[in-house]
Formats: C-alpha cells, sequence, structure tokens
C-alpha cells in the first residue's frame, strides 16, 4: 500500500478525529488542527484510544485494524474521503506536474505485469527489451515521457512539506498516477495486448502480513506462457458495507476473514410467521436425510446411559422415517441377496424389540460407533427386529441409522417378522399406532414393511461361514438358489425357498435326521444333521450360523458344531429366563460366544410408575394372548396361537 511513514495517519475512534504520527490531531474530515480535539497531551491520548492504523491514497483512506470487544482484528477498510475529494482535485495537476520533473528518460513502452520485490534481482538476466524497472511507472503522458509514480520519488515531495494540506496533495498526486496506470493496464487488456494480471500470485506477503506489489517489464509471452491454471477456491476474506449511512464512517467497506462470521450456519426465515413456517418445514425435509440418521444415532445410540423414555411419544415423525428408509433402501437395492462379509464380524440373533438388550450387548462387547469398534469389526445381523418387545421402533430406527451411516462395516438381513403379515399381529403395528398415532403410525408402519422386501436374505463370510435367519429347510441345496431370489420380494411372492429359508428349524438333536414335520404349522419342515452335513459339503461350507429360535443359553449347537443357533434377546417375552449371546468370529476364524443374562425385574409399581405400568400391560396381554414359540428343547403347546397354522 503506502510505505511512506509520513502518509500514515491513526484514527481516533472514541473522539472521531484523525492523527499523524506527530500526533497531531485534526477534525474529522477538515484537516485543520484543533487544540480542544487534541485534549492536551496528544501523545497519551494517540497511545490509549486510537484503534486503527490508516493512510490516505488520494480520495480513499485505507484502514488497516479493527475491534471485536478488545481484540484488534486483521482487518482492511476503505472509505471514501468526499470532503477532500474537492481539495485534493487542484493539487493533484501540480503534484503530477512536480513529480514529471523527476521522470528518468530513456524507457521504452512494454507490457506490464505484477511481480514482488525480489524479481527485481533478475533484471541482469532478463534478455534485452526485457528490463525489470526498478520502479513503478505511469503511462505516456505526453507520448514520449513517462511519469515515475514511485514511492521513493513521493518520499522526496512529502519531505519537501509537512503540513496535512501537502500530505493530501501529495497522497492525491500518487493515486491519481496508479490509476491511470491501472487503467492504461485495463486498455490494453481490451485490446488484447495484456493478460489479466493474478494479483494472488504477483503480490508476496511481507512478514507484517501485507502484500507488496511492483510493475515489471515482461517478454511478450512470458505471462501468457508460464502462467499455470489456477484452481477454484474461496477467498479468504468477504467485502461487507458498513451499516452507517452518515458521518465520518458513512460508506465504509470492511474486508473480513471469512472464519469471523458467527451465524454462517444459522438460516433466516421469511414472509409471515405461517409461510416462514411452512418454508421451514419444507426445508428441514429437504436437509433431513443426511441429518435423520445422526440425529437417531446420537439420541439412541447410548450403550451405558440409555433409559426407556417416560413418554411413549415416540422421537421421530413420519417424515423422518420415510427419509431414513429412503437412505436404507437405496443401500439395500444396491446390494446382492447373499452378502459377502469379511473378517472379523459379530453376529447377532433376534432382537425383537428388546432395545435395552442390544444396549447391553453393545455396553458389554462393543457399539458401532467411531468410539466403539466399527473401524476394524462389522456387525451381521440376522433379523427378527421387532414385534415381541416394548422398542421395536427404536430398534429398527438405529439399525438402519447405523446402516445409513456404516454402510461397508453393518449388514442386515431379513427375518420372518420383517413381514407386514406377521408383524400386523405380533406387536409392532400396535406399537406405530400407539407411539405415533393412528394415521402416522399406520403410514409408517406400512412404509417400514417396504423396506423390508428389499433386506438381504443371507450372509456368507469367508466364503466359509454362511448365515441366515432360519434354515435349509427341504428346498435349499445350494447357495445359488439364495442369491437367484430377487428383491423386492413379499412373503406371499416368495417360493417354497424363500419360506425354508426364514421359517424352517433343525430337529430336536443330532439323533433326528432327515426332514420332519414343523410344529409351527403346515408345510413348514425341520431338517436333521445329515441335511446341514450335506448343504456344507455341496457349497464347500464349514458352519452354518442361524437365528429364528430361543436357546436357553444365547446359542446352541447341532450338527457336531456344523449348525449355530443364535438368540440375543434375554428373557424372551418376560417368560423365557433365557440368556441372550452374540458371536464374534475372529480373523482366524475362531467363533467367541458372548452372553448376557436376563436382568432381574425392577421394583415397580403402578403409583410409582403409571406409564411404565400402562406400557408393560399392553405388550403382556399381546403375548399372552399370543404365546411365543417354545424355548428350543420344549414342548410345543397344544393350539399354539403363535403357530404359522393359527396365524
Amino acid at each position: 500500500m503506502v510505505e511512506d511513514s509520513s502518509s500514515v495517519a491513526v484514527l481516533d475512534t472514541a473522539a472521531g478525529v484523525w492523527c499523524d504520527t506527530k500526533s497531531v490531531v485534526t477534525s474529522p474530515r477538515t484537516g485543520r488542527y484543533s487544540a480542544d480535539a487534541a485534549g492536551g497531551d496528544a501523545a497519551v491520548e494517540l497511545t490509549r484510544r486510537c484503534r486503527h492504523a490508516a493512510a490516505a491514497v488520494g480520495d480513499l483512506i485505507f484502514i488497516y485494524g479493527g475491534l471485536r470487544g478488545g481484540v484488534l482484528l486483521d482487518d482492511l477498510l476503505v472509505a471514501e474521503d468526499l470532503a477532500a475529494a474537492e481539495t485534493t482535485s487542484a493539487a493533484s495537476h501540480a503534484a503530477a506536474a512536480a513529480a514529471a520533473s523527476n521522470a528518468q528518460p530513456g524507457r521504452l513502452p512494454g507490457r506490464y505485469g505484477f511481480g514482488d520485490d525480489r524479481s527485481r534481482q533478475m533484471a541482469e538476466s532478463v534478455p534485452d527489451g526485457s528490463v525489470v524497472l526498478g520502479s513503478p511507472v505511469a503511462p505516456p503522458a505526453n507520448g514520449d515521457i513517462y511519469t515515475d509514480i514511485s514511492t521513493q520519488n513521493a518520499m522526496h515531495h512529502r519531505r519537501l512539506s509537512k503540513g496535512v494540506e501537502s500530505l493530501v496533495e501529495a497522497s492525491a498526486a500518487e493515486a491519481e498516477a496508479i490509476s491511470a496506470t491501472l487503467a492504461a493496464a485495463k486498455a490494453r487488456q481490451v485490446n488484447g495486448e495484456v493478460e489479466p494480471p493474478d494479483r494472488d500470485r504477483g503480490a508476496e506477503a511481507t512478514p507484517s502480513g501485507k502484500q507488496i506489489s511492483t510493475l515489471i517489464k515482461m517478454p511478450g509471452s512470458a505471462i501468457s506462457n508460464n502462467s499455470a491454471p489456477a484452481g477454484v477456491r474461496l477467498h479468504h476474506r468477504a467485502v461487507v458495507v458498513a451499516a452507517e449511512t452518515g458521518g465520518a464512517l458513512g460508506g465504509m467497506v470492511r474486508q473480513l476473514s471469512i472464519d469471523q462470521f458467527e451465524n454462517e450456519g444459522r438460516r433466516v426465515s421469511y414472509g409471515t410467521p405461517e409461510s416462514a413456517t411452512a418454508a421451514r418445514k419444507l426445508l428441514d425435509r429437504q436437509m433431513s436425510i443426511n441429518s435423520v440418521p445422526k440425529k437417531v444415532i446420537a439420541h439412541l445410540l447410548k450403550p451405558r446411559g440409555w433409559k426407556p423414555p417416560v413418554r411413549r411419544q415416540f422421537f421421530l415423525d413420519c417424515n423422518e422415517i420415510a427419509d431414513l428408509c429412503d437412505s436404507a433402501e437405496r443401500i439395500f437395492s444396491s446390494e446382492p441377496s447373499v452378502l459377502q462379509i469379511k473378517a472379523p464380524v459379530k453376529i447377532f440373533g433376534d432382537l425383537h424389540g428388546q432395545f435395552g438388550d442390544l444396549m447391553r450387548l453393545f455396553d458389554e462387547y462393543g457399539s458401532p460407533s467411531t468410539a466403539g469398534d466399527i473401524a476394524y469389526i462389522d456387525y451381521l445381523f440376522l433379523g427378527d427386529y421387532v414385534d415381541r418387545g416394548q422398542h421395536s421402533l427404536e430398534t429398527i430406527t438405529l439399525l438402519l441409522a447405523l446402516k445409513v451411516e456404516y454402510p461397508h462395516n453393518v449388514h442386515l438381513i431379513r427375518g420372518n417378522h420383517e413381514a407386514a403379515d406377521i408383524n400386523a399381529l405380533f406387536g409392532f403395528r400396535i406399537e406405530c399406532i400407539e407411539r405415533m398415532g393412528e394415521r402416522d403410525g399406520i403410514w409408517a408402519w406400512h412404509r417400514i414393511n417396504q423396506l423390508f422386501n428389499w433386506l438381504p436374505l443371507a450372509a456368507l463370510i469367508e466364503k466359509k461361514i454362511i448365515c441366515m435367519h432360519g434354515g435349509i429347510g427341504r428346498s435349499i441345496n445350494h447357495v445359488e438358489q439364495i442369491e437367484n431370489l430377487h428383491r423386492p420380494i413379499s412373503m406371499e411372492a416368495g417360493s417354497i425357498v424363500l419360506m425354508d429359508l426364514l421359517w424352517s428349524d433343525p430337529t430336536e438333536n443330532d439323533s433326528v435326521e432327515g426332514l420332519r414335520p414343523n410344529a409351527r404349522g403346515p408345510g413348514l419342515v425341520t431338517f436333521g444333521p445329515d441335511r446341514v452335513m450335506e448343504f456344507c459339503n455341496n457349497n464347500d461350507l464349514q458352519l452354518i450360523v442361524r437365528a429364528h429360535e430361543c436357546v436357553m443359553d444365547g446359542f446352541e449347537r447341532f450338527a457336531q458344531g456344523h449348525l449355530i443357533t443364535l438368540f440375543s434377546a434375554t428373557n424372551y417375552c418376560g417368560t423365557a429366563n433365557n440368556a441372550g449371546a452374540i458371536l464374534v468370529l475372529g480373523r482366524d476364524l475362531v467363533v467367541v460366544p458372548k452372553l448376557i443374562h436376563p436382568l432381574p425385574p425392577a421394583i415397580s409399581s403402578p403409583e410409582a410408575s403409571p406409564e411404565r405400568h400402562i406400557e408393560d400391560t399392553w405388550m403382556q396381554e399381546l403375548n399372552a394372548n399370543r404365546p411365543p414359540t417354545p424355548t428350543r428343547g420344549r414342548p410345543q403347546v397344544a393350539n399354539d396361537r403363535g403357530s404359522l397354522a393359527w396365524i
């Protein structure tokens, strides 16, 4: 900018007056000395009250600095000195003539670009006709004389007169010469003679943080051939016009660092309150696709601190559930019917809306988050996320949110309760209505069941372990049969392969071989250990992991350890008193069962927690009316209302 100390002044923001470097206080715009404004010792006032350093260049005043509270900012402000414009217009001609008398003859016209002071050292090595000029010059005023506008020449004239008027005249002359130089350069650019200068690259930052640019005479092709195309970037400052409409600071322009804008992330509503509310809802809907999974995870993924909500009202509305389902459905639709997964992986069995057990498993054995172990182990869930339990909405929404957030690390496959005709009877539909209202609840229930039709059907781990919800039944002999099931697929449209995959069970023990009728209902079968060994041999597999049946220890071996049944919900339906388990498969393909045991019943009374009593009552009544399938190894109850035959 202007380098002379004699041209630097300071603005006293408290008194609204200007001071030069000799602590001479002048009135705001007249330039006359004011003893009253000085207030005694001007040097003390200058140190105590001044907040800006400024330089006058013609009709413009450049101010460096600013305040936010008590912090001095690194800002550059530009203000137009309207009052001084008339004074400097007449003086500029005389100053220009005085500067012309010191012009250095013998310089030839050339092309101009911006460069730093270090480039002057290269003048001797530049070929003839490409001499680096030591001082910036203005275009010829009369055709053959160049005007020297160097800072050294300007300093000489300013030392001749020490008054404020002389400072204004010299600054005006310098500003006019610079403006003429830039105008001529712009004219040449329009005529196709000069490439546009790259100010950001040509101006070299000084240790003080300012940029100093000089004019260099360069070869004709130097600018166009040697300049690399710049990438797209955001400038580090933004231009702001001051709010004041008058006074000494009226029309001031501030260049603020973009990091100083504290309200950048806020959104401003507009129009009437009604239209603003509608617009905000529309904007929230458009922006919510990425925010809903994070909201769900932040609200629900609390392995140690989660507690059942006091109010049963679900925290998501139907629009947010729709956005969550849309995001998850796009991922599921891109996945194959049989997932290919690498070890290590944690495998979860049936959850059945028992969200507290899921949090306990996360708390005991690691959770799928950046603070947990998601970075080095995958998570696989084997279906039956809803029904029977009291928090099916929390369970399915959290798993979907985790799938969206970690699509390559969290894997979900389908269970037999991920079907509308089943979960309409065993609790999920009732929970949606009870916690979201009838209209929104039924809509959310339909949308989630549409998503269920897209879920993958099985998973292969390291091509040695196959995971599914039910079993191989009588019809599945090869993995390709599962791979050939095209989604979306409903239970009604599914083949016998889908029915066996989601509904079949192993026989009572290893001594019962072959195929037997399944007590769950007509059309369903149980398969013996011989079928397990045959399937593993046909597909070069070593282990089948399935869920679908409650087992007392959370896991149970079958077919001499070639099949494992896994169940993760404890005390199923409040009556089984079973443990819950997961399987942790390491990189060495060693399977480790990890268990949690049911919690003792909480001591409470309807008087102490009436809402909790009501919550327990409706689910207990549903489970009493439709009892669950007995724990594996226990006899089937006659006329079981939980069986497929009764359904």
